[in-house]
Order: structure tokens, then C-alpha cells, then sequence
């Protein structure tokens, strides 16, 4: 039997030889992208990707390796390798040089779920990101529309709580560009302070929480809602103290340095504040989502091989019967599909009471002719419109 130490080295070997394997084949994935760029390929095959899976899991068992872990993980591998595609595909048609360095603004500060989302879909530029910390959307927006950051990223909405109204409001008088999205997966989770005394592990090596230890929770007010029913069963003794943010809150817990307080946030964010995650996913809605846009102020154009969605602002003839019915008609009528279709107050002094104004996700190219006939009919029918941009579809994955 080998030394435990042994064992470790073994396995530190093994990963890094695993990293240098899944970076020859982003490599490949590179070449892939070029070949489907040429010959006007779809990226994502999803007869292939199954194929794939059932060759894999077969191997798995033959192996004595479990196939659902393997599933899981070149599910993942594959999702990851589709995602680098289509933003190689983009960036090598908006003449791009994806080797370069870049810039970007986003709300709050490390470990925020903006700051891991700008981590996620910038992940290609990573070691090679100027970042730049914002505390308010009219910041993330001023910083790319002056120039200061190629990108700003911005959360537009949430699968739980729905649209977030200041983003959409903002939209309506920025000159910055919708350039991408990224849906990324909310994962509240306990952050305590390394070795937690709360934390004790049993003779079965299981870990068992001793949540009558905790006395405080430090959270931003929108996780203490979502989480609501976790704190109510373990941990409805502890007193909350609410913070401007969820990074706010892991910085206060390492400040204090106190075993008995602890921290709502991402579990993927505790490693910027010396944190560990007690437990994970104790949110209500297991499948928790918050959507983010990519803005610049360049727009992007979308190859017609490639997913795209179309954002848009308007606004229709407020006393005339049937105006917004008439605009949905156009995309009807086209076979188009809208995702999205929300109003908010026109954010103009000349507006009348009670004035709307439309927002609206729609699942077209704008570099069509069908679109492009749409906009034009769609004039007749608003006061207001205005197009935030065309970009690469994250909905489907």
C-alpha cells in the first residue's frame, strides 16, 4: 500500500497532466472552429455530442470508472469547448485578435456573481483582463461608452425575481451595444472562516454541521429572501446583518476572524476571501439563474452558421387600438419567436403619463433580410424604436 503523501503526488501529477491534455484539445477545438467558420458550419451537433456520450459511458464501464461521472463530466467539457467555439467564430469575424488583451466593467467588487460571470465569458482572456470594479450600472455604462473599458458586463434579469427594472431603464438612453449574454447559475451557499469549528467530520468521514454554533449571517437582503427556507430550518436563531453586497459580506467574516459568523454567497466566490462553503445550493428554486449582457461600443456581427438574438426597445402609438398587437404581428407573420416582452416607464420628460416603453428579446439575426424587412415595417406601427444589438444566443445552453 502506498504512503497517503505518495498517493497525493500521484493524483497532483495526474490532474496536471489532465490540464495539459484538455488544453490540446481547446487547441483542436480552435482548428474545429476555423474549419466551420470556412465551410459555414453549425457549431453545435447534438447527434455527435450523444454519440459521443454513449461511446464515452461505455468506455467508462469497461474501465471500472462510473459512467454517470464521466456523462457529467464531458457534458461539461463539451459545453465549454461549444462556448469557445462560437466566440472564436465571432471574434474571427468582427476581426478580433483573440490573443490580445482587454478591459472590463462590472458591478461590485471581487466575488460578486457579476464579477464570477465576467470571469466565465471572458474566461479566454483570463491573466489578460484589466478590471474595473463599479458600484453603479451608470458607471459599468459610462466606463464603455468613454472608453475607459472595452466591455462592461450588466445582470438584466433573474429566473427567480424576474427583471431587474434599473438595467432595462438605463437601456433606454445608453449609446453602448448588446454584444453578448451569459446565463449564469446562482449557488448560495454558507461561507465560514478554514476550519470551522461548526464543521465537525464524523467517524463515517461525513461532515456534520453544528449550526446552533452559528450566532450571525452576514448577506446581502436578495440571498436572505432566496434562502429563505434553509434559514428558517437551521438557522432561524442566528441574527442577520444585511450588507450592500455579497462580497461585502465575505470580507466582513474574514475582517472579524469570528468562528460563529459566516457569510451568504457564491461558494465559487470563497476562495477570494479565504472562505469555505459549510453547505451549497440552499436556495429555494433549485434551478437559479441570473442573465447577464456583454455591452460595447463597437457592435458585433453574428455569422448566419451561428445562434443569434436580437434585442430591442419600443414603443407603440398610445391611443391607437391595437398598435402593440400589430407589431407582434410582423414577427407572427415571419415566423419569428420573441423570448422576452416586458415594459417599463419611457425614461423622457416629454413622455405622458403612464407612457411605455418595450423591451423585447427576439430570436433572429439582424444581418437578415427578413429581419431587416421587419424593422423596417415596424416603423409604422411605433413612436419609438430602437435596436440594442445583435448577438450570440446563450438561451439553449
Amino acid at each position: 500500500m502506498r504512503d497517503l503523501l505518495d498517493c497525493r503526488d500521484a493524483i497532483d501529477a495526474i490532474d496536471s497532466e489532465i490540464i495539459s491534455l484538455l488544453q490540446q484539445r481547446q487547441e483542436v477545438a480552435r482548428d474545429v472552429a476555423r474549419y466551420k467558420l470556412a465551410h459555414n458550419q453549425g457549431i453545435v451537433d447534438k447527434r455527435r455530442e450523444g454519440q459521443k456520450l454513449a461511446t464515452l459511458m461505455n468506455k467508462a464501464a469497461a474501465a471500472g470508472i462510473s459512467p454517470s461521472m464521466v456523462h457529467d463530466v464531458y457534458e461539461l467539457i463539451m459545453a465549454h469547448t461549444v462556448s469557445y467555439e462560437q466566440s472564436y467564430i465571432v471574434e474571427a469575424v468582427n476581426g478580433v485578435d483573440v490573443t490580445r488583451n482587454t478591459s472590463v466593467a462590472y458591478l461590485g467588487t471581487k466575488g460578486t456573481y457579476s464579477h464570477l460571470a465576467t470571469h466565465r465569458f471572458f474566461e479566454a482572456y483570463e491573466g489578460r483582463m484589466d478590471e474595473h470594479a463599479c458600484a453603479s450600472f451608470d458607471e459599468i455604462v459610462a466606463l464603455v461608452e468613454n472608453g475607459t473599458c472595452e466591455y462592461g458586463v450588466m445582470p438584466i434579469e433573474n429566473s427567480n425575481s424576474g427583471s431587474i427594472n434599473e438595467s432595462v431603464d438605463i437601456m433606454q438612453t445608453m449609446t453602448a451595444h448588446i454584444v453578448g449574454e451569459i446565463f449564469y447559475p446562482i449557488d448560495h451557499s454558507i461561507l465560514a472562516l478554514p476550519h470551522d469549528a461548526t464543521a465537525t467530520t464524523q467517524q463515517s468521514g461525513t461532515t456534520q454541521i453544528d449550526y446552533s454554533k452559528i450566532k450571525t449571517i452576514y448577506s446581502h437582503p436578495q440571498p436572505v429572501a432566496q434562502c429563505s427556507k434553509f434559514l428558517k430550518e437551521h438557522l432561524s436563531h442566528a441574527k442577520i446583518i444585511y450588507t450592500h453586497a455579497s462580497s461585502e459580506a465575505m470580507a466582513k467574516i474574514t475582517e472579524l476572524n469570528d468562528p460563529s459568523a459566516v457569510a451568504l454567497g457564491s461558494m465559487h466566490a470563497a476562495r477570494y476571501y479565504d472562505l469555505q462553503p459549510l453547505v451549497s445550493d440552499i436556495a429555494n428554486n433549485k434551478s437559479n439563474y441570473t442573465r447577464f449582457i456583454i455591452l460595447s461600443k463597437t457592435p458585433v456581427t453574428i455569422p448566419n452558421n451561428l445562434e443569434a438574438k436580437t434585442s430591442i426597445l419600443f414603443s407603440t402609438k398610445k391611443y391607437t387600438p391595437g398598435s402593440l398587437i400589430a407589431v407582434l404581428n410582423e414577427f407572427s407573420a415571419n415566423n419569428i419567436n420573441l423570448t422576452k416582452l416586458y415594459s417599463r416607464p419611457m425614461e423622457t420628460k416629454s413622455r405622458d403619463v403612464w407612457e411605455e416603453i418595450f423591451f423585447a428579446d427576439v430570436e433572429a439575426n439582424l444581418d437578415t433580410p427578413v429581419m431587416q424587412q421587419i424593422l423596417d415595417q415596424l416603423k409604422e406601427h411605433t413612436t419609438t424604436l430602437k435596436v440594442l444589438g445583435c448577438y450570440l444566443s446563450a438561451e439553449r445552453q
